[in-house]
């Protein structure tokens, strides 16, 4: 409650101090309704104190009873009193955009500055991440006069689409597209086209743009009547032999265009990678484990508090 508003008309014109109480606490009066409360904006700093020493330092509900001593329902009322402010973003010319998940059912987006970690914008998504729960984020970014150069993403084709629409080139983290190579091919494939496919993808992070380029659809080529073998299934259908092989390879041209953002701008310092995000989102997790037993809106609150934090130079 803000101590210059009257709770009961909302008037702050009118608002004077009458004094305070036994305990010190300040007591305030509105003279257009003559309604009188009590200044609680020690119990809001004794609320951050507290979700400060949860999310943190890790403390749980016993040892901020001893810490603070009240009981752990005391504890659980006044950091119900506790809303984190809202994350103002800073300037940032390249971002990272990635969406953790804590359930089967809802996750957090966030936005963070690829060089030096600042949140710029951290909202929960209903379901699984959307092409809109994005959008919002750069319409939020925009609403601070924000504009971002380039975004590092590691997810949807229609992301890619909406963060164009805005004038935002986009990096495709490469960590990622190895990932996907990985659960295509395994770490250790059998075929001969399959190790040399994982061998040219292994030296993403190594090559050129135009290089790249080369290797892959070199390969793509020489294999191309290989690629299109087909075979019986169990219940009488033909269906492509290499289906993996084939997602694997038209992973990486459907991705090729994003691969190499960081080396068309030098001057940006663009990372090739998410990794930064992603370490934030797996020690948010780690955090979150700590405090097992947790409900959704709890969890939704621990998660502001925890990006809120991460918001100062």
């Amino acid at each position: 409650m803000n101590s210059k508003h009257c709770p009961r008309c909302n008037c702050s014109t009118k608002v004077v101090k009458i004094g305070k109480t036994s305990s010190g606490r300040q007591r305030y009066k509105c003279k257009n309704c003559n309604k009188t409360w009590v200044s609680n904006a020690h119990l809001l700093v004794l609320a951050k104190l507290i979700w400060d020493d949860f999310v943190f330092r890790n403390m749980n509900y016993g040892e901020l009873a001893d810490k603070y001593k009240m009981s752990e329902r005391s504890i659980r009322r006044k950091m119900n009193l506790y809303t984190p402010p809202e994350i103002v973003p800073t300037p940032a010319d390249v971002i990272a955009m990635d969406v953790t998940y804590s359930g089967r059912s809802w996750g957090i987006l966030t936005v963070i500055n690829a060089h030096n970690g600042k949140t710029l914008y951290s909202e929960p998504t209903n379901g699984y991440e959307s092409v809109w729960d994005y959008e919002k984020a750069i319409r939020k970014l925009h609403s601070y006069g924000i504009h971002p150069k380039v975004a590092i993403i590691d997810g949807k084709k229609g992301v890619i689409n909406m963060l164009e629409k805005y004038g935002i080139e986009v990096q495709f983290c490469q960590f990622h597209q190895l990932k996907i190579i990985t659960q295509c091919l395994t770490r250790k494939p059998v075929l001969l086209p399959n190790k040399e496919l994982r061998n040219i993808a292994l030296s993403l992070v190594h090559t050129d743009r135009e290089t790249f380029i080369a290797m892959v659809y070199g390969w793509k080529l020489h294999n191309e009547v290989w690629l299109q073998e087909k075979s019986h299934t169990e219940d009488g259908k033909w269906e492509y032999t290499h289906r993996l092989t084939r997602r694997a390879i038209n992973s990486l041209i459907t991705n090729l265009p994003y691969l190499f953002t960081h080396q068309q701008y030098p001057d940006l310092d663009i990372p090739n990678t998410n990794n930064k995000i992603e370490g934030l989102h797996s020690e948010l997790k780690r955090r979150l484990n700590n405090h097992r037993g947790l409900k959704k809106a709890q969890k939704i609150q621990f998660a502001r508090i925890f990006f809120s934090g991460r918001t100062e130079a």
